[in-house]
């Protein structure tokens, strides 16, 4: 009895998260939801959705990231957390996680003036295989506002994928692990479904 309570309210929150995301959606969803509570993007990706205060990000046209995650954090301006997959992180031409790293950090939230600082980079397991996690911060002096961010490449065939959360504050603000932990949660459930175009190439 507690189990099928359990499920008809984890049903509900993924039907309240969905609905918060349908306003972003235009056409077609490339999701649905699977008996277990997981999504299943596109027929290609499974996954737990975090909780329904994320909005859906989903670039038009391509962009930098395949889809992610945004939530609007109490505090001061750009009190923002933003996750996602990205099946082409930043940098081509390593082939090595470590390559990819350095590679990956020249042009990483290029658009603002940040001194990265790594705080942490261990190795780690992602879908299945080797990985490799940096965490790092990064300061705005100028405009007042840091970074922390957490980096997570992985493989998918010989092709190196990545994860990652930033969480943007002003210079004095908190962060907020616990969204960090949401984060962790969703690397952790994600599955490959199928391979990938270079696979099978």
């Amino acid at each position: 009895m507690k189990r099928k309570v359990f499920l008809i309210l984890c049903m509900m929150l993924v039907g309240m998260w969905l609905s918060a995301c349908a306003t972003t959606q235009t056409a077609q969803k490339p999701y649905r939801i699977s008996p277990q509570g997981t999504v299943i993007w596109e027929d290609e990706f499974e996954f737990m959705p975090p909780p329904p205060d994320w909005k859906l990000l989903r670039p038009e046209g391509g962009g930098d990231i395949n889809f992610g995650f945004m939530r609007s954090d109490l505090g001061g301006f750009p009190s923002t957390t933003t996750f996602a997959y990205d099946e082409e992180p930043f940098g081509c031409t390593a082939a090595s996680f470590e390559g990819r790293e350095k590679e990956f950090f020249k042009r990483f939230l290029f658009n603002a003036i940040l001194n990265f600082q790594v705080l942490d980079r261990k190795e780690v397991q992602v879908v299945g295989g080797e990985g490799l996690q940096v965490d790092v911060e990064g300061k705005d002096p100028v405009r007042g506002e840091k970074v922390r961010a957490r980096v997570i490449f992985g493989k998918r065939g010989d092709r190196i994928i990545g994860f990652y959360i930033t969480q943007w504050r002003p210079m004095d603000g908190t962060y907020d692990t616990a969204a960090f932990d949401i984060f962790d949660k969703f690397v952790k459930s994600f599955k490959f479904l199928k391979k990938s175009f270079y696979e099978t190439l």
